[in-house]
C-alpha cells in the first residue's frame, strides 16, 4: 500500500487487498499466538454477517467496550465493512462517564466484555436508546439478560459465514466517532472519517520508515494511538502488530524480544519508567529500533542507555498528524515540521494572527484534502463550531515554532488534564467529585509529575458543617472514576480563586506553592508517617 490514493482509503477495502497480498503472513500477535491477514479477513466477515443478523445496518452506531486482544479488532473491522460507525468506549469508564459516552453517541448496540456488565447495572433507566446488547466471553448455561432485554452472546456472531458483506463505502463515510477529553464541558465524540483515519496510520509510516515492520502496541485499541498508529498503520504496512492488553514496565522487554518487535507504540510516561528500571546486562539486548510516540527531548538517554530512539509527531485523533520530521531529522523538544502535504499549519495569538519565529500561540490547522480532519464533534455544534472559528481548526494546544519552521510543545491550553497516556476531562471529574455530600465545589488541575506527563490535582471546598478528610475523597473517587482519574494530590480550601467573570480561576491554583503543591496539600502516594517518641 505505499502508493497513496485518498479515494482507496477504505477501511474494508483495505484489509481486503492486504488478505490477497498477504493471506498466511502474521498480521496480528498475541503472548497465545498470532492470526494471519487472511484469518483476519475471514473473521471480521463472520462477525459482520452475524452482526447482519442481529440486525445491525449501515449507518448504525455501534459502542465496542471490549479489552486488547482479536475481538475487538475483528469488530472495528466488521463494522467498517458494513457501513456501521465504531463507538470504542474507554474500559475504565463507568457511571456518568459510561452513561454519557453510550446516550451522547447515539449508541443504538453496545458489543460489551462480561467483565463490565455490572457497570451497565446502575445505569438501567437511562440507557433505553441501546437496543440490543452483545456480551463476549459469556459462559453461563442461562439465556443471558443486559437491562432488561435478552443479550446475544458474541459467539453468537461467527456461527452465519464468511461471505464479505457488499456495501458502498467512501473514504469520506464516517468510521468511528472517538471521545476526546473536555475541556469546558463533558468529553466530546469526534467524527472521524475512514480517511482520517487512514492517512494518520499511512503518515505515521512514512515520517518514521515502519514499512513492514512488527510494532509492539501495549496501548489501548479505544484510542486513536492504539487503533489507528499501532493496528491500522500496521495493516497498510504488510507488516505485524503484536498487542498486549496493558504496558508492563517489568514484561516490557521480554515481549519485545518475544514478538521481535522494531517499534514499541507508547505514551511519553512509559520512557521516565523504563529509564528507571535497574540497569540490566541486557539493556541492549533486544530489536527495538524505536519509541513512538516518544519524547524527543528523551532521546539522548534512550539511545545511551537502550539504543532506541525516541521520536514524537503532533498528533490528535481530530486531525491525525499535523506535523512530524522526515526520518532522521529529529530535533530535540520539537514534534517535527508541517504536514505540508496534508495541512496547512500556524502558531496564532488569541485573535487568530499568525505569530512570527519563536512566539509561543495557539496550534492550528487547516486541511489541504477532503476529510483528513474531524468533521465536527457529534451533537454538539456549539464545540465544533468554535474549534473551527475562522476557518481553522484550533487544537488547544501551545507551541512556538523556530526558524527552520520545527514547532515545539510547550502546553495546553485547553482544560485537561493528561495522565499516564489518558486525557482526562476537569469537567467530568469535578461533576463526579461534586456528587459527594461534604463537597460544595471543586477544581481538578494537573501538575507537574516525574513522569513526564501530569498529576492530578484536586481542590476542594467543603459544604458549611461538613467534615471530610482526604483518603475519605480520595477513597470515593476510587469507587466511582477509572483508575487514572483518581487524583494522587488533594487540598481543602476555604474557597476557589475566581475571574472577574466569576469563573475558577485554575491558573491561580497552578501557581501556589511549588507549581501548584503547597504545605497544605495531601500526597496519595506519599509514605504513612511514622509517629516519633
Amino acid at each position: 500500500m505505499r502508493e497513496e490514493k485518498l479515494e482507496s482509503f477504505v477501511l474494508g477495502e483495505i484489509l481486503s487487498a492486504q488478505a490477497q497480498a498477504c493471506r498466511t503472513e502474521p498480521f496480528l500477535k498475541f503472548r497465545e499466538g498470532e492470526l494471519s491477514y487472511g484469518e483476519v479477513d475471514a473473521m471480521a466477515n463472520r462477525v459482520a454477517q452475524g452482526l447482519i443478523a442481529q440486525g445491525v445496518g449501515r449507518g448504525d452506531h455501534v459502542a465496542v467496550m471490549l479489552p486488547n486482544g482479536p475481538d475487538i479488532v475483528h469488530a472495528v473491522f466488521a463494522l467498517a465493512r458494513l457501513g456501521a460507525v465504531a463507538v470504542p468506549v474507554n474500559t475504565n469508564h463507568r457511571g456518568e462517564m459510561l452513561r454519557h459516552v453510550l446516550t451522547s453517541s447515539d449508541a443504538s448496540t453496545l458489543i460489551i466484555d462480561a467483565a463490565y456488565l455490572d457497570r451497565l447495572q446502575p445505569l438501567t433507566a437511562r440507557l433505553s436508546g441501546l437496543g440490543r446488547v452483545i456480551v463476549r466471553t459469556h459462559e453461563a448455561t442461562e439465556p443471558l439478560h443486559v437491562l432488561g432485554k435478552p443479550a446475544a452472546p458474541f459467539s453468537d456472531l461467527l456461527s452465519h459465514g464468511d461471505d464479505e458483506p457488499r456495501a458502498d463505502i467512501a473514504f469520506s463515510d464516517l468510521l468511528a466517532i472517538m471521545y476526546t477529553s473536555g475541556t469546558t464541558g463533558p468529553s466530546k465524540g469526534a467524527m472521524c472519517s475512514h480517511a482520517l483515519a487512514l492517512t494518520c496510520a499511512y503518515d505515521s509510516l512514512n515520517y518514521l520508515d515502519r514499512w513492514g515492520k512488527t510494532s509492539y502496541c501495549p496501548l489501548p485499541l479505544f484510542h486513536a494511538a492504539g487503533l489507528w498508529d499501532g493496528m491500522m498503520s500496521a495493516l497498510l504496512s504488510g507488516g505485524s502488530i503484536a498487542i498486549v492488553e496493558r504496558f508492563s514496565a517489568s514484561r516490557f522487554w521480554d515481549d519485545v524480544r518475544h514478538f521481535g518487535a522494531q517499534v514499541a507504540m507508547s505514551v511519553f510516561s512509559m520512557i521516565p519508567i523504563l529509564l528507571n528500571q535497574p540497569p540490566t546486562p541486557r539493556d541492549s539486548d533486544h530489536p527495538l529500533e524505536m519509541f513512538y510516540m516518544g519524547k524527543s527531548a528523551l532521546d539522548q538517554p534512550m539511545r545511551e542507555r537502550f539504543g532506541v530512539r525516541s521520536v514524537e509527531t503532533y498528533t490528535s485523533t481530530e486531525a491525525g498528524i499535523g506535523a512530524g520530521s522526515p526520518y532522521g531529522q529529529w530535533r530535540v523538544g520539537s514534534c517535527g515540521t508541517a504536514n505540508e502535504e496534508r495541512f496547512q499549519v500556524a502558531v496564532v495569538d488569541e485573535r487568530d494572527r499568525e505569530v512570527g519565529p519563536g512566539e509561543s500561540g495557539e496550534l492550528v490547522l487547516r486541511p489541504k484534502q477532503p476529510y483528513v480532519i474531524t468533521t465536527g464533534y457529534y451533537g454538539a455544534p456549539e464545540a465544533t463550531a468554535e474549534c473551527f472559528r475562522n476557518m481553522w481548526f484550533h487544537t488547544g494546544d501551545r507551541v512556538w515554532r523556530d526558524s527552520d519552521g520545527y514547532f515545539y510543545f510547550l502546553d495546553r491550553m485547553k482544560d485537561s488534564i493528561r495522565r499516564r497516556g489518558e486525557n482526562i476531562s476537569a469537567f467530568d471529574l469535578e461533576c463526579e467529585v461534586n456528587l459527594h455530600p461534604a463537597v460544595l465545589e471543586s477544581a481538578a488541575i494537573g501538575v507537574p509529575s516525574e513522569l513526564e506527563d501530569e498529576d492530578v490535582k484536586l481542590a476542594v471546598v467543603l459544604r458549611p458543617g461538613a467534615a471530610l478528610e482526604a483518603p475519605e475523597l480520595a477513597a470515593f473517587c476510587a469507587e466511582r472514576l477509572p483508575r487514572f482519574m483518581v487524583p494522587r494530590y488533594i487540598e481543602f480550601l476555604d474557597a476557589l480563586p475566581r475571574t472577574p467573570t466569576d469563573k475558577i480561576a485554575k491558573y491561580r491554583l497552578r501557581a501556589e506553592g511549588d507549581r501548584g503543591i503547597t504545605p497544605g496539600t495531601w500526597d496519595r502516594e506519599a509514605p504513612p508517617r511514622k509517629d516519633v517518641g
